[in-house]
Parts: C-alpha cells; sequence; structure tokens
C-alpha cells in the first residue's frame, strides 16, 4: 500500500517502548505478516500501556477483529480496565475450562446412560430370557420336528422296509395253515372242565402233530381245531416226560405240514417267530430273536437244552412252532420265564424235538442212549491246569462202575472234547449227543486226561426207564 497502515506507529508517534529494556526495544521490530493491535482507554489514548496491553497478535484469516475480540475495539475504541486485565489471561484458558466442563458434563452423561442401560438390559433379560429361551427351542425343536418328517416322508415314498414287511408276512402265510388249537379236556364229577389249552403243529400230511406234554398231561379227550376251522378229535400217539413233548394224530384230509429247520445252524440275534393261540387268541404271531441258547431247563426236566427268545410267549403258546426266516421249525415253545412274559421265553430245539418225533411217530416210545457219566461245565481254573485251548467239553465229575464209558476206560475228570464227528460244546451237549445215539451203537470220543489228549471207544447202552 502507498500510505502507512494504522497499524504501524508513524515517525511523529512517541515511543511506546520507551518504558522496555534496551534489548527488547532493539529486538521488537514491526512483523510484516502480523499486524499490530493497540489498545486506548477513553481518558487517555497516549497513556503509556503495557506490552500486553499494546500488542496482540492475531493469525492471518481467522475472522473478523470484532469477532476474535469480542467486546473489545480496535486502534480508537475504548475498552474498560477490568476487560484488559481478563484479556491478559493466557489464551485457552476459557476454552479448556469450558472444555473440561463441557468433558466432564458429557462423561457424566455417559456414566448414567449406560447405567440405565444396563438395569434396563438386566431387567429385560430377567423377565423376558426365559420367555425368548422357550421360544428358540420351540421354533429349534418344531424345525428339527418337521425337517425329520419330510425325510421320513420322503424316504417311506421310496417303501424301504416294504421287502423288510412282505417278508414277514410271507413267514407268517406259510406257517399258519400247519398251526393249530388245542382244547384238552379232562371229565370230572359229573361236568366238564378245560385241562389245558395249548397249540400244536402239523408235521406230516398223515395227520401227526407235535405239542407240549404238559398240554396234554392228564386229558380225556383233545379237541383240534385247524386254520381252516376244521375240528377234529386227537389221539395220543406217545408222550416223552424229559424233554416235554407229546405226539397227537387227527384223521383229516388236506392238511399242510410245516417243514423242519436246524436249530445248530440258527445263531443268537437271528430273528424268530412264534405262532399259537395264547389265551385263546389263535393263530397269533409274534416275533423276535434268538436271545441264547443250550439254557437249562427247570427242576423238572434237568437234563434239557433250550433255546431262549423274546418273541412273546403266553399261556396258549405252548407247543406251537417257533420258526426262522425261512418259515422252518426250529423249536417248539415251551415255557416262559416268571408267571407271565417278561421278554424272556424257551423252546424246546428242532435237533431235540426231531429226535422226539421219529421215535414216537415210529413206535409210540422214546429210547434213548445211555453212557453212565455224569458232565459238569469246564471252569476257567480246570483250563488253565490242564493248559487248554477254551472252555468248550464237558469234564466228568462221576463216572458209574460198570456203565458203558466205565467199560470204555473213561474216568471221573476227564473231559470229553469229541463225540464222533461233533466237537462237544458243553456238558448238556453232551446229554443231548448221547441219548439221541440208538443203543449198541459204538462211538469214536476224544477226551483229556491230566493235560494229555486220548482216544477211546465206547458202546452206547440203553436209558433205565426210571432215568430222566
Amino acid at each position: 500500500m502507498d500510505s502507512p497502515s494504522e497499524f504501524e506507529p508513524s515517525e511523529s508517534e512517541p515511543s511506546n517502548l520507551e518504558g522496555l529494556p534496551v534489548d527488547h526495544q532493539l529486538n521488537r521490530r514491526p512483523d510484516p505478516g502480523r499486524p499490530r493491535v493497540v489498545f486506548t482507554s477513553e481518558s487517555d489514548s497516549s497513556a503509556e500501556q503495557s506490552p500486553a496491553e499494546q500488542f496482540l497478535l492475531r493469525a492471518p484469516g481467522q475472522g473478523s477483529q470484532a469477532e476474535r475480540f469480542p467486546g473489545s475495539a480496535i486502534v480508537g475504541t475504548s475498552v474498560p480496565p477490568d476487560q484488559i486485565q481478563r484479556s491478559e489471561r493466557p489464551l485457552g484458558t476459557d476454552a479448556s475450562s469450558s472444555s473440561t466442563s463441557s468433558s466432564s458434563g458429557s462423561s457424566s452423561s455417559s456414566g448414567i446412560g449406560f447405567f440405565v442401560f444396563s438395569i434396563v438390559f438386566v431387567l429385560g433379560m430377567f423377565f423376558l430370557g426365559p420367555e425368548m429361551v422357550e421360544r428358540y427351542q420351540y421354533s429349534s425343536t418344531r424345525g428339527k420336528m418337521l425337517a425329520e418328517y419330510d425325510f421320513a416322508v420322503e424316504n417311506l415314498g421310496k417303501r424301504p422296509l416294504t421287502d423288510v414287511s412282505n417278508a414277514y408276512q410271507m413267514v407268517a402265510l406259510s406257517v399258519r395253515p400247519s398251526v393249530v388249537s388245542i382244547n384238552a379236556i379232562k371229565d370230572g364229577s359229573g361236568r366238564v372242565e378245560e385241562n389245558g389249552m395249548g397249540s400244536g403243529v402239523i408235521m406230516s400230511t398223515d395227520g401227526f402233530i407235535l405239542t407240549n406234554q404238559h398240554v396234554v398231561r392228564g386229558a380225556d379227550s383233545i379237541l383240534i381245531q385247524l386254520h381252516d376251522r376244521r375240528q377234529f378229535v386227537a389221539t395220543l400217539v406217545g408222550e416223552d416226560e424229559s424233554s416235554d413233548l407229546a405226539l397227537l394224530k387227527i384223521e383229516a384230509p388236506d392238511l399242510i405240514p410245516a417243514s423242519w429247520g436246524d436249530s445248530e445252524q440258527v445263531n443268537v440275534g437271528s430273528i424268530v417267530w412264534a405262532i399259537g393261540s395264547p389265551y385263546g387268541f389263535q393263530h397269533t404271531v409274534t416275533s423276535g430273536i434268538i436271545s441264547g441258547k443250550n439254557r437249562p431247563g427247570d427242576k423238572y426236566h434237568p437234563t434239557q437244552s433250550l433255546l431262549q427268545t423274546d418273541a412273546a410267549v403266553n399261556p396258549g403258546n405252548s407247543g406251537g412252532p417257533l420258526v426262522d426266516a425261512q418259515g422252518r421249525v426250529i423249536g417248539i415253545n415251551t415255557s416262559i420265564f416268571g408267571d407271565s412274559f417278561q421278554g424272556i421265553s424257551f423252546a424246546v430245539p428242532s435237533e431235540t424235538a426231531k429226535f422226539i418225533y421219529r421215535e414216537l411217530s415210529s413206535k409210540g416210545t422214546v429210547t434213548r442212549g445211555y453212557l453212565g457219566v455224569k458232565p459238569v461245565e469246564v471252569k476257567h481254573r480246570d483250563a488253565m491246569r490242564l493248559q487248554l485251548p477254551d472252555l468248550d467239553g464237558a469234564m466228568l465229575s462221576q463216572v458209574v462202575e460198570g456203565a458203558p464209558a466205565f467199560a470204555a476206560g473213561i474216568r471221573s475228570f476227564d473231559i470229553i472234547r469229541q463225540w464222533n464227528d461233533v466237537e462237544v460244546k458243553n456238558f448238556k451237549h453232551l446229554y443231548r449227543l448221547a441219548e439221541m445215539t440208538r443203543p449198541q451203537t459204538l462211538v469214536q470220543v476224544k477226551l483229556i486226561r491230566d493235560g494229555k489228549e486220548r482216544v477211546t471207544q465206547v458202546v452206547v447202552g440203553k436209558r433205565p426207564e426210571n432215568m430222566r
């Protein structure tokens, strides 16, 4: 600019720096880039002022002077002394106080807000949480149920169990025509009473029917009803108390006999079906599995070796067949555990039943082989002492003097491991093998004595009539 700025002192103006130290005077030179502001009072504009009153620096471009210094005036404007004193306070003090107050207020407000939010959240979870969890669980469970339902419907539409169901039906259809209902009637005291109700199975076109001995024991007459509702009076061909089996015969045309299966080939876990007339409900079919083999009989049949199954058997099922998946007879249902069905029932194996059937159908009585020994179970300590590879076989606790076994040189504590070509599984198996061998048959026996294997031959005798 051509004219001097009003912010710069002219040469004629008295210096306001006389009261300052020399070095300060020499170093205070006008800064072309910083305008100089001079405050004056109303009473005396030329009065001596302190440096703070004379010079206030202002950065270029930061608004008008009135905005920067409110309540004050530029040169020529009078400023009250109390305002001048306030202006001498360090810059930023008000801003810091304001900022601190604002920050403190904000922190306090934030803390109160967070506290209120926490209380509301806790109360909400306390009152609404269980319902929300329950709704979530319900939605999750329902979603899973619907998914499983859709999966089941889709896959059942492919009929994966149809073949299994058809197989069950085929088994029942193939066997039911051979199963009969039995009413064993005993006359007494001028009235008729039903002595026993049970079932039986037709085993030949000649009319032979196999059943339990306890069903027809002591009966004066036996009434048979077939699957097609025809009724016939049966005759008792023979009975065997040791096996609890009896053979009946009827004269009837167009009979459909069942076929024999092999109980020795049936394994634990095999599916089986029981058919009979429990509580008079004729031709009832139940199913299960083979739960065990070689189970002992009751106190009246100590030498029995039975099949165990979980197929439902109830009073009236006795004498009915137990069949395999091909509808073949693998056993004759004979008893249950306890007074009523509890998931455990027993059947005479078909290996024994076939032998009894042949004996009774051919001569009306059963002739059994006789060895003259008392076999017991092989225990672990015996196997360890004799260095046996397993617990198979039958240990002889007693050998009757003069009996066929004694004559063949067999002695007590010998362990019979093999009967001809058949491996002896346990002591009941030895009973069955001996009694099903015809008298006067020569049998090769393999045994272990004092840890050494021996082979001998024995001629089987005939079991006495009064021996069970």
